[in-house]
């Protein structure tokens, strides 16, 4: 449990807005609730104008949640710069990988190996496009870890290490740390093996977490790797978010955080997003509009909701009517994949409509077969796109004017998403500017309007 001293005061706080949710938040509540006002326009302006510093909109609240390569990086210093080639070519091996569950689990090492599924990521680049700073040990050793809501093991690079990619921040060394504790028992090991040949092997540890100044967790489990291959970029590891046995940050933490927690994606690389848990994601998050988490035999760690239909515009798109399977496809809400994927009828319709709506600027060539409907807007300011709502099992959600379009370059836009026969994926474009919150321990999802900023 976290060493703080009013334990039992912010214990009685979290149980008084889980009972009372609309109550003493009843702002917090009205503000989310604008996520699915049908009132608004059926176009967005999407602002073209490009934005070079940090505006550093949500300083203060929990973790700092940024783009890996804009310039609130923890790693601008060292940042290169975007490359929507490379970011599609990871985003596809991603989805693939996801769409092959069986061929994305962590395999054992020996008999001592803990058995956990992990997404593929590409060898070739960095993976993972959104990051968060933590600490760990005594004294605390801030690291800067990938965020991803779709990993269940949380682990870094641990020196000394000979097999490890260069990092910005100093390798870990549990031997400095006076915290630092052995792993015991029998799963000690565990060995780590994407589809493109990209590894992690090492060990399981104990020392202890540092999430904010307030919260600070002594035995927290974490992989510690002592080999990798493939470029991870200057990141010190992973921060998983997703579900799974008791050695998930989730598990950890449930005594005090009630397996609770919300994140703000930023809506541009100039911004800040935030990652909060617990009371303090209730408190900043709550919403009424929940949809719920859809339990999955298979694997665990990932988040499935139901999406049932699609408003684009003054057009409705419904899955089941363009699904020959009488129940929706299932949609998995993913952090580390960009692009949102959809059943191929149903980005079909969609991207008619896009097309309609785009027909006063001219087409431009697009620089990734995943993004093929591209137009040119250079010199324009601010760009009209259809309102999109995506209609979820008991409530509706609005996206962000960002959220529609990528940004190729300043000179064109492109139609952000793309098709998939198998699994629906809502991706990190998608979610931008919206707050997410995650219920496990009550199997619902809320959405509301973000603070993270354009």
């Amino acid at each position: 449990m976290a060493n703080y001293t009013f334990v039992h005061l912010r214990l009685l706080l979290l149980l008084l807005v889980l009972l009372f949710p609309c109550h003493e938040v009843q702002k917090r509540c009205a503000w989310g609730s604008q996520a699915v006002n049908h009132e608004e326009p059926d176009n967005y302006v999407v602002e073209m104008t490009p934005a070079t510093t940090c505006k550093d909109q949500a300083k203060g609240r929990g973790l700092t949640l940024a783009h890996r390569q804009g310039p609130c990086s923890p790693l601008a210093a060292n940042r290169r710069p975007r490359d929507s080639r490379v970011i599609f070519l990871r985003d596809q091996l991603r989805v693939r990988s996801m769409n092959n569950l069986e061929q994305s689990r962590v395999r054992p090492s020996g008999n001592n190996s803990e058995k956990a599924r992990l997404p593929i990521h590409s060898s070739s680049s960095p993976w993972g496009e959104f990051v968060v700073t933590i600490g760990l040990g005594t004294p605390k050793v801030d690291l800067t870890l990938i965020f991803d809501t779709g990993s269940d093991v949380t682990w870094i690079k641990c020196g000394p290490c000979s097999g490890c990619h260069p990092q910005k921040n100093p390798l870990f060394e549990p031997s400095k740390s006076t915290t630092y504790s052995p792993c015991s028992g029998s799963n000690c090991n565990y060995w780590i093996r994407y589809k493109d040949h990209s590894k992690s092997d090492g060990y399981y540890i104990r020392d202890l977490l540092t999430l904010t100044p307030e919260y600070k967790f002594p035995n927290f489990i974490f992989g510690c790797s002592q080999n990798n291959s493939g470029d991870f970029g200057d990141t010190a590891g992973m921060l998983a978010l997703g579900q799974g046995d008791n050695k998930t940050l989730i598990s950890q933490t449930a005594s005090e955080f009630s397996e609770i927690f919300c994140y703000c994606i930023p809506g541009s690389e100039s911004s800040n997003g935030y990652l909060l848990f617990g009371l303090e994601a209730l408190s900043y998050c709550q919403t009424d509009n929940y949809t719920p988490l859809i339990s999955d035999g298979t694997i665990s760690s990932y988040y499935y909701v139901n999406l049932v239909g699609i408003a684009f515009g003054k057009k409705n798109f419904s899955f089941s009517s363009q699904s020959q399977q009488s129940q929706p496809p299932r949609t998995i809400i993913d952090s580390g994949t960009t692009i949102t994927r959809l059943p191929p009828s149903i980005y079909s319709a969609v991207h008619e409509e896009f097309v309609k709506h785009m027909s006063n600027y001219p087409t431009a060539q697009p620089q990734t077969k995943l993004l093929n409907t591209c137009y040119d807007v250079q010199g324009q300011k601010k760009v009209n796109v259809p309102k999109m709502v995506l209609q979820f099992e008991n409530t509706d959600v609005s996206l962000d004017p960002s959220a529609i379009v990528w940004r190729e370059s300043y000179g064109r836009v492109c139609l952000a998403f793309a098709p998939s026969p198998d699994l629906v994926i809502i991706g990190s474009v998608q979610q931008r500017n919206l707050n997410i919150l995650y219920n496990i321990k009550d199997n619902k999802v809320g959405f509301g309007n973000g603070a993270c900023g354009n």
